[in-house]
């Protein structure tokens, strides 16, 4: 009879595992399905999306099925007005999808708590096959779509089903900030050095908050090269200790499908790499892999591979255009980061560029950073079709906390 026993308690506990085993697996693919079982694709433009760009608009459309199919749902939710939305919709019709088809989704920051939860409105959503965030402010958006407790609205899950089932989701400037999560906002590069990063909106500094999250590849930052944003993404990624970030450049989108990522439009994109950062007490940041890609490169983050565009061609260590380069003391002014990579580093015959930025108070007395670019034995960078440098592939980047002091002189 002990022996029987014996049995059936081992029984048990065997079968007891096995169901502890079989929930684990199940609760860790629930938490896994938003992002690996979605059919969709991500659309992530940088910001001022001009209506000539007709390789924007037509990858959105025939992403979301086609003129004839697409139905294109607008959220106007991050802009305090309807202009900008009610702009994308006669973009959208002027590319051939009749007015019916593209619907403004009227969640504004007014109306917000009556539409969220509201099941017509969900329902609306669902019919789309494509839908699109406008710019303005972010943290407007998932205000709006998360509840006070943080869990999903009805409206967001609608969104989350139409990207799971194969349908397009983009989004420009605050549209784009989303798309990670977390997110961030509010600050210059300069700033993040200065005051850090803040959890509370009404706090100084770079605001780093949760996002919807459609986009798992590391945080995504928009207007980047236009705005100098450079300095602020690598101050989040190393805070957050995440290891990669995304800045896409204004009229230029990431095209993202599974983990695969394509460049289109007028400009770029920047990879940030702190994966093998190092920090020191004063503020240092040292050994960032820096990348920047255009128009039909693409970047796989999860193989962590490059494939750049047939048109390109490598350029030829020793046969570089420029020779030797200037300090630039506005590096995180307009473009210079993205010039400082590919005209002053990796087309140039030099090893190394490097930029300040700083502010001054009422003495002429401040403090700053200088960046350093700077190649490696992995640095590479590509001609396009037209000779110009477009492609610089793992340039080292260290950021180094400065003093300034200015003398005038009489």
């Amino acid at each position: 009879m002990s022996f029987v026993k014996g049995n059936v308690s081992r029984l048990l506990t065997v079968f007891l595992a096995f169901v502890l085993i079989m929930a684990a697996s199940m609760q860790e693919g629930y938490a896994n399905e938003s992002t690996s079982a979605a059919k969709g694709t991500l659309v992530i433009i940088g910001g001022n999306l001009e209506t000539n760009n007709a390789e924007v608009y037509n990858q959105m459309i025939e992403l979301a099925g086609g003129k004839e199919r697409a139905i294109i749902g607008i959220f106007p939710t991050a802009s305090g007005s309807m202009t900008s939305s009610e702009s994308m919709k006669q973009d959208f019709e002027a590319y051939g999808i009749p007015s019916d088809r593209v619907r403004i989704i009227d969640i504004t920051e007014k109306n917000y708590p009556d539409k969220v939860n509201n099941a017509e409105v969900a329902k609306a959503v669902s019919e789309c096959t494509g839908l699109f965030f406008v710019g303005g402010d972010q943290s407007r958006i998932t205000k709006a779509f998360y509840n006070e407790d943080g869990t999903n609205t009805k409206v967001l899950d609608a969104v989350w089903e139409v990207y799971k089932s194969g349908g397009m989701i983009g989004g420009t400037s605050a549209g784009a900030a989303i798309m990670s999560n977390p997110m961030i906002l509010n600050a210059t590069s300069l700033e993040a050095f200065e005051l850090g990063v803040t959890y509370d909106g009404e706090k100084p500094g770079l605001w780093v908050t949760k996002g919807l999250g459609f986009f798992e590849g590391g945080i995504v930052d928009q207007h980047f090269s236009k705005r100098g944003r450079i300095g602020r993404l690598v101050v989040a990624l190393v805070h957050e200790k995440i290891n990669y970030g995304f800045g896409i450049d204004e009229n230029s989108a990431m095209v993202v499908k599974g983990s695969e990522i394509q460049v289109i439009g007028a400009s770029g994109m920047f990879l940030v790499d702190v994966s093998k950062v190092s920090t020191t007490k004063s503020g240092a940041y040292t050994n960032v892999d820096v990348s920047y890609i255009e128009k039909g490169d693409k970047y796989n983050f999860a193989t962590k591979k490059f494939t750049l565009d047939k048109s390109k061609t490598l350029i030829p260590k020793g046969s570089e255009y420029y020779e030797g380069n200037a300090l630039n003391t506005n590096i995180f002014g307009s473009d210079a980061a993205k010039f400082a990579l590919l005209d002053d580093l990796v087309d140039n015959t030099a090893a190394e560029f490097r930029g300040m930025a700083f502010s001054l108070d009422k003495e002429n007395k401040g403090k700053g950073v200088t960046v350093v670019f700077s190649k490696t034995a992995n640095t590479e960078g590509y001609y396009d079709a037209t000779e110009y440098a477009s492609s610089a592939l793992h340039v080292r980047m260290d950021i180094l906390p400065i003093e300034v002091k200015v003398k005038e002189l009489k």
